[in-house]
């Protein structure tokens, strides 16, 4: 039986919306790495208006709530998880979000729904939001994500939030200790910790 109220911060594309493109993220991350030498973790900005056309196109992919969706709404209404979406789409698409929320009758359930409103790099967003809500877990399905997160929170000194991953087909062999192949395992897993 669960004890207390447990916090649960929730990425948006891939976690909580179903977004197919996502499968794609090893196979570019490969391509900057391995061929262009990029190993900084660092996040393309579209700045011209075309570029966060193509954008708002390539996000509107994330076409309906992941499975789990419906044992998050479940275990927000009997009280047992208190449920924040955190995403870090940069500010040109906060319209489409909330479009998307609501269209599935999701706003209700989130207790804040926090914006990139200043358009920062995604995975330094994402660690301010942990540090400000305090959450006991965040689920993220960005590899590059949850491998910065979970070094900041064990170097932190801090409260420790633990970073649960949503894998895709192409980097399930990835070694971590917390994956899952989509959220509903994911809560499963939070629920049978506590």
């Amino acid at each position: 039986m669960i004890k207390r109220v447990i916090k649960v911060g929730l990425d948006f594309d891939g976690v909580v919306a179903y977004n197919p493109f996502r499968i794609i993220r090893p196979v570019v991350a490969f391509v900057k790495r391995k061929i262009f030498g990029v190993n900084k973790l660092e996040f393309w900005y579209p700045k011209a208006r075309w570029q966060q056309i193509y954008w708002a196109i390539l996000h509107e992919s994330s076409i309906f709530p992941s499975k789990g969706v419906d044992l998050l709404k479940d275990l927000v209404d009997k009280g047992y998880i208190e449920a924040h979406l955190v995403t870090a789409r940069y500010s040109f698409l906060d319209n489409h979000l909330y479009r998307w929320i609501d269209r599935y009758k999701l706003r209700k359930y989130f207790k804040t729904i926090n914006l990139n409103k200043n358009d920062e790099q995604p995975h330094i967003f994402k660690e301010r939001m942990i540090e400000k809500h305090k959450f006991d877990y965040f689920i993220e399905d960005n590899w590059d994500i949850v491998k910065y997160l979970h070094t900041r929170q064990e170097t932190a000194g801090k409260k420790h939030t633990k970073i649960y991953w949503i894998y895709n087909i192409l980097d399930h062999f990835v070694a971590y200790q917390h994956k899952f192949p989509y959220l509903k395992k994911a809560i499963e897993a939070i629920i049978n910790q506590e």
